[in-house]
This record gives structure tokens, C-alpha cells and sequence, in this order.
């Protein structure tokens, strides 16, 4: 789909609106992406407080992350 020949525009026979499309469906996975970049850094925030010893966690972060994780799938 996203293949060498559309570097060249229409000379390999590429129409500008298929260029447009695949611009389009990248943008999109580019979104896609860092939405998962972000839900992944705030999982890994969950899980570092999850392992750290009791004395040491701070509880209010720990159930404040918590909420927010467990909000995201209500």
C-alpha cells in the first residue's frame, strides 16, 4: 500500500487522490499510535507504583492512577 512508486506523483501512474488517501490513512495511524504511546505510559505509571514496597508507595497517587485507569474502561 504504501510502496515506492508514489514518491513520483502521477508519472507512475499514482492519481493525486490516492496520494491524498494513503497521506490520510497515515495521519491517522500516526494518531493511532501516540494515543497508544500516552495509555501505555500511564499503564506503566500504575504498575511502577503497584511495585514498589508499601512504606514507600504513596497510596493517593497509587488510587488517583487507579481511578483513572479503571474509569477508561467503565
Amino acid at each position: 500500500m504504501f510502496g515506492l512508486g508514489s514518491r513520483w506523483g502521477n508519472r507512475s501512474g499514482v492519481a493525486s487522490g490516492d496520494l491524498e488517501r494513503r497521506v490520510a490513512a497515515l495521519e491517522e495511524a500516526v494518531r493511532e499510535n501516540r494515543a497508544l504511546n500516552v495509555r501505555l505510559a500511564e499503564l506503566t505509571d500504575v504498575v511502577t507504583e503497584l511495585l514498589l514496597p508499601v512504606a514507600a508507595r504513596d497510596e493517593e497517587k497509587l488510587e488517583e492512577l487507579l481511578g483513572k485507569y479503571r474509569g477508561d474502561f467503565s
